[in-house]
């Protein structure tokens, strides 16, 4: 009742002055709440992910070149003539000169003709299994062994064969100059394959053997 004989504009007076009061309080909340200055936008910083370069390609490689193997030639057997002249004679240690370029062997006897033999020597099928095993085996080692190739040299070598058909011994009668060569020289022979024949009971030993090699 005592409100009812305020004046009008005290009650609302109040009322308006609340109102304000407000109004100020919250442009004060925003005006600090609201950063200084212009608004920046978040910046966005795009990564570009790059392929790495191909991988360069492989270094042509070249073939290989083929393997030059130095061949054994074999000696090919003379015709004897009925009447041979003196210009086809041997050498005076009755082995004939081997082919150049390569290895080459001979089996020397010097053996003189027998009546009815036809100028041949009673053991030459056996001369034969002889030479063509050492021609094997030495072929063999000069594949495999630089001590033997590219070498001018001229030795006799003295084989002896046992009954199974094995060599039993040998030695070399001259030397190549190379103690590497000359090694390898008996090694060969003794790692020679065994004769599918033993040696006939008469047939004289030790073999000679002449080994030829020209570079």
């Amino acid at each position: 009742m005592e409100d009812d004989r305020k004046p009008a504009w005290v009650r609302w007076g109040g009322v308006v002055a609340g109102l304000v009061a407000a109004v100020l309080i919250a442009l004060w909340l925003k005006d600090m709440l609201t950063p200084k200055g212009p608004l920046q936008r978040m910046k966005v910083h795009q990564i570009t992910l790059m392929r790495p370069p191909p991988p360069p390609p492989p270094p042509e490689q070249k073939p290989p070149e083929p393997e030059i193997k130095e061949e054994v030639k074999l000696d090919e057997p003379q015709p004897t003539p009925d009447e041979p002249q003196q210009a086809d004679a041997p050498p005076p240690d009755g082995i004939a000169e081997g082919p150049a370029g390569g290895m080459a062997t001979d089996i020397a006897r010097g053996v003189p003709t027998l009546p009815g033999s036809g100028g041949g020597s009673p053991w030459a099928w056996y001369d034969a299994l002889v030479n063509d095993a050492v021609n094997s085996a030495f072929q063999a080692a000069l594949s495999r062994e630089k001590a033997l190739k590219n070498k001018n040299y001229k030795v006799i070598v003295k084989v002896w064969i046992g009954s199974d058909g094995q060599v039993a011994r040998a030695a070399l009668v001259d030397s190549t100059g190379d103690a590497k060569a000359d090694e390898v020289l008996k090694e060969a022979l003794k790692g020679m394959r065994a004769l599918r024949d033993s040696p006939p009971a008469d047939m004289p030993q030790p073999m000679k053997i002449r080994v030829t090699s020209r570079a």
